[in-house]
């Protein structure tokens, strides 16, 4: 529910959005465009990607506070996808590819549910994978030590584009390509809280 939180906020790519410059249209003193009805928050201006002006709790009260909770969402966004994706093929996938390995399928102790905390069945994950997720994530984090300045860089850009297309693109392509991003992994954190509580009420699998 955090994920949810947070993400309702609606921002990426910092308040830096220099490089989407010419393609941003500022909406201060408009309505907000999530709710019609309230204006939209001051910082909350159009200028980050995913920008719907939806602040109701006045959360993002300062611009270091936006990049925060802007970083913040990025990286649930991108782990909702992960996760998303990964339910289904968990529950589809698990018993076939145990079978292939000559390993227990997981699944199996579940009843068909993915491996989860509410559904069980993460005690059956090997050790080595566990140390070696938390090995990635503290790879991950040792770039990210330092404080998240505005004027630094974009949420949320780990340089990864190893084909160069985000490289290639038009601003306004690097913009849309923000947005969609954004509007993915959001729909990713409905999803997979969804996925969670139908479970754990239904004790049935959803796939």
């Amino acid at each position: 529910m955090l994920s949810l939180t947070i993400c309702s906020l609606g921002f990426h790519g910092v308040r830096s959005s220099a490089p989407m410059g010419k393609s941003v249209i500022r909406m201060e003193g408009q309505n907000s465009k999530a709710l019609p009805f309230a204006p939209r928050p001051a910082l909350l201006d159009g200028t980050l990607a995913g920008d719907n002006g939806f602040d109701p709790l006045g959360l993002a009260e300062s611009e270091s506070r936006l990049a925060f909770y802007r970083e913040a969402e990025i990286r649930h966004c991108r782990l909702a996808m992960l996760a998303a994706a990964n339910w289904p093929l968990a529950e589809l996938l698990n018993k076939p590819l145990a079978k292939l390995l000559n390993l227990p399928a997981i699944t199996e102790q579940t009843g068909g549910l993915a491996p989860s905390i509410p559904n069980g069945g993460l005690g059956q994950v090997s050790a080595a994978f566990w140390l070696l997720v938390v090995a990635i994530g503290i790879l991950a984090e040792v770039g990210e030590i330092t404080p998240l300045l505005p004027e630094a860089r974009i949420a949320g850009d780990l340089g990864f584009d190893p084909l160069g297309l985000f490289a290639k693109m038009t601003a306004q392509e690097k913009r849309t390509m923000q947005d969609k991003e954004l509007a993915n992994g959001r729909l990713a954190m409905i999803a997979i809280t969804v996925f969670v509580v139908q479970e754990f009420v239904s004790k049935k699998p959803t796939f």
